[in-house]
């Protein structure tokens, strides 16, 4: 494959909101090794290239899926000796898109967590049907994009993808309600929903008269964030934070000192 041909299925891949990796055969065996790549998708299927040999390419493909979805995975060397292609190692190279926060809702838990989303690096979108609501006054860093209009017809405005994270904090259940069922089948790493638990069982049970398929039910965090006796809106926004952070990288959520040789010393 050309540096081209690689450049433009990494932006295609990237536009879809999706991972790719760039496999690369180092060595096999004693031989020297022609250059060769192979370029897989998060769903481990081949997108362009080959490493010359079907059984090398689906080693390749398999070795991809856990490290795509591997959030702490970037650069890896990975060693085999499976047959028939025997001793070989090869070079992963993961190319991931920007993760994406989609906030529903500009109340005072909503600024909270669009701050705490630019604070992790993530590109940031502010919905909210009333103006007041989605202005610079109340989201001042412009990096933060804001659309002031009809929840449904925002969301029916975006491309949510693999990399979309969505965090529904509207003013009332009645909107998050709505918010969730236009996002619930979407493709989104994480949907959270904001309320108590009766609240959001009761949402979740009408959901499921609806017709609303159990396996997407599951999906959706709610009560949303760790349970860390968060109350003001700003505590309320890490403790959402950390739960994406949860499942991206996953962590366990307990904390680190409740394990190890200083709690056996207590």
């Amino acid at each position: 494959m050309t540096a081209r041909e690689i450049s433009a299925a990494i932006e295609r891949a990237l536009g879809e909101g999706r991972s790719l990796a760039i496999v690369s055969l180092m060595t096999k065996g004693d031989r020297t090794i022609e250059p060769k790549k192979l370029l897989v998708d998060d769903a481990g299927k081949p997108v362009a290239g080959t490493l010359g040999d079907a059984a090398l390419d689906e080693i390749a493909c398999r070795h991809a899926i856990s490290l795509i979805a591997d959030d702490r995975k970037e650069i890896v060397v990975v060693g085999s000796d499976e047959q028939p292609v025997g001793d070989l190692r090869l070079l992963f190279e993961i190319s991931r898109p920007p993760l994406e926060l989609i906030v529903c809702g500009g109340g005072h838990v909503g600024q909270s967590v669009a701050v705490a989303g630019r604070f992790l690096g993530f590109q940031v979108t502010v919905i909210d049907d009333r103006a007041d609501f989605a202005s610079r006054e109340k989201f001042p860093d412009e990096r933060i994009q804001l659309i002031a209009d009809d929840f449904v017809a925002a969301l029916q405005s975006l491309n949510i993808t693999p990399a979309s994270h969505i965090v529904i904090v509207t003013r009332g259940h009645r909107h998050d309600e709505i918010c969730l069922h236009e996002v619930i089948a979407k493709p989104a790493r994480y949907i959270g929903m904001i309320g108590s638990r009766r609240r959001t069982t009761t949402i979740r049970e009408r959901l499921k008269r609806e017709g609303v398929a159990p396996e997407l039910l599951r999906r959706v965090h709610a009560p949303i964030g760790l349970d860390i006796g968060a109350l003001t809106p700003e505590e309320i926004a890490i403790a959402i934070l950390a739960e994406i952070v949860l499942v991206r990288r996953g962590g366990t959520g307990t904390p680190k000192s409740a394990e190890g040789p200083m709690v056996r010393a207590r």
